[in-house]
C-alpha cells in the first residue's frame, strides 16, 4: 500500500461526527469522554450500549476518519461483540473482550457500511489514519498498518477496484 496522506481536518465538532456523515442509531447512545485514550470504544454500562469516544480525537483525525471508526464501534454492537456479562462493571472503558478476529470483524463492518453508501473517501480516510499512525498492535488489536492493509483488502473485495489509486 503506498502512504497516502490526508490533510487534517480542524474542524469543530461537537460531537462524533454524526452532524455530516451519521445518523445516530437508535437504542445505542454516543457519550464524550474527553481523557478517552483511544479514538473510541464500544461497550455497555448500566444504561445499556454505549460508545465512548474522545472528542478531542475526533477533531484531530477529522470528520471523515472519524465516521469510519464511528461505524466500526457499531460494528462491535451490530455484530455481537458487546457481551454485558464481559463488561466490567467498575470500569466500562475496559477492553478484555476484544480478540483481534472482532476487530477485523468491525473494521469489515465499517467497509460494507461506508461502500453501501457510496462512500469511498471515508474508507479511505479511516484506512489511511491507520497507515500513518503506524502503531505495533496489542494482544487485542491488529498493527495499525496490518489493519489499513485489510481494509483495503476488503474494499478491494466488495468493488473490483482499488481503495488508492
Amino acid at each position: 500500500m503506498k502512504k497516502y496522506i490526508i490533510a487534517i481536518s480542524f474542524l469543530s465538532i461537537s460531537i462524533f461526527c454524526k452532524a455530516q456523515y451519521w445518523t445516530p442509531q437508535p437504542g445505542i447512545r454516543e457519550i464524550p469522554i474527553p481523557n478517552l485514550p483511544d479514538i473510541a470504544i464500544a461497550s455497555m454500562d448500566a444504561n445499556g450500549p454505549v460508545i465512548y469516544f474522545n472528542p478531542t480525537i475526533c477533531q484531530q483525525v477529522g470528520p471523515l476518519a472519524s465516521a469510519f471508526f464511528e461505524a466500526h464501534e457499531y460494528g462491535h454492537h451490530y455484530l455481537g461483540h458487546i457481551i454485558q456479562k464481559l463488561i466490567n462493571a467498575n470500569n466500562p472503558y475496559v477492553q478484555s473482550w476484544l480478540n483481534m478476529t472482532s476487530e477485523n470483524a468491525a473494521d469489515e463492518y465499517a467497509v460494507r457500511f461506508w461502500v453501501s453508501k457510496g462512500n469511498k473517501a471515508i474508507i479511505q480516510a479511516g484506512a489511511n489514519m491507520m497507515f500513518v499512525i503506524n502503531n505495533a498492535g496489542d494482544q487485542t488489536h491488529p498493527p495499525s498498518r496490518v489493519r489499513a492493509n485489510n481494509i483495503a483488502a476488503i474494499y478491494y473485495q466488495l468493488t473490483g477496484t482499488a481503495l488508492f489509486p
